[in-house]
């Protein structure tokens, strides 16, 4: 199936969308646990933030924010593609539009955060500095263990479907949701990127300090939460569809969604006692 679409651009935007949703969330559980540990300490936070500023992980932070943007642009497309049908004769010409307003939006974007790299902070890491903070490492590590499992059943051909709006019952709730919370996750989650890694020296700035103060007001606190939240029930939902796809044994579908939810359960948890909780030492 995947050979006989191979020339047909809106397969390759299918399966760059599933490939990118599935790395966002891979990133965003990861992520949650390892903002966590600001709850352990000045020390220990600022050491795991170390690593962000090593330039292999500033690499990866310009493939996300590219990530991050494509998955939301072409997620429009389908939302639009979805709410009026009439507009299926225009898919060609939509997914030039997403392209171009890709390439503007992301170009300048990553030649910032670029820039950024090159520059470096206080605390920058250079390329032979060791990283023997294994307190820092051990919860993103343990965590892509964990995640790793759930997914590599998805490591598989793309299979072409068909965007159909279900009936009623669970799944149309959760249809309608991932594609509202999507359009609200395009401002909440560039927002958060915009702040957290164009604007002010990005991510050099980052560090106990600044997340303690950010986390200070209500209003930060609050936005934090309404990200959380959107971001994993999104996140959950499009992985819960990936797996049914590629997943039709009774019991090991039943073994993936158990862990999904698990996994996201905890981590969501985790995030959401740290966000309510954290009181600066």
């Amino acid at each position: 199936m995947f050979w006989r679409y191979r020339s047909d651009p809106s397969m390759w935007a299918w399966l760059l969308h599933r490939l990118t949703g599935v790395g966002i969330f891979v990133f965003l559980l990861v992520h949650i646990v390892d903002t966590a540990l600001i709850g352990w300490g000045r020390d220990l936070y600022d050491a795991m933030m170390q690593l962000y500023h090593h330039p292999i992980f500033r690499v990866g932070e310009i493939l996300l924010f590219g990530a991050v943007l494509f998955h939301g642009l072409n997620g429009l497309r389908v939302i639009i593609l979805d709410f009026a049908p009439s507009t299926t004769i225009y898919q060609r010409q939509m997914l030039i539009g997403v392209a171009v307003v890709f390439f503007i939006t992301f170009t300048p974007a990553a030649l910032v955060m670029f820039g950024q790299m090159l520059h470096g902070g206080s605390g920058h890491v250079s390329w032979d500095k060791p990283l023997t903070e294994w307190r820092a490492w051990l919860p993103t590590l343990s965590a892509a263990i964990a995640i790793f499992s759930v997914y590599a059943p998805t490591v598989n051909l793309p299979r072409s479907q068909a965007s159909v709006r279900p009936m009623g019952g669970l799944e149309l709730y959760g249809w309608l949701f991932i594609r509202i919370s999507g359009v609200l996750l395009i401002f909440l989650v560039l927002g958060h990127l915009v702040i957290m890694h164009l604007i002010d020296g990005g991510v050099n700035r980052v560090n106990y300090d600044f997340v303690a103060q950010r986390l200070s007001t209500p209003f930060w606190r609050t936005y934090d939460f309404a990200l959380l939240v959107l971001a994993m029930g999104h996140g959950v939902w499009g992985m819960r569809n990936v797996l049914l796809d590629y997943i039709h044994r009774p019991v090991p579908r039943l073994v993936a969604l158990s862990l999904l939810y698990t996994v996201a359960g905890i981590v969501l948890a985790l995030g959401a006692i740290v966000l309510f909780t954290f009181q600066p030492r």
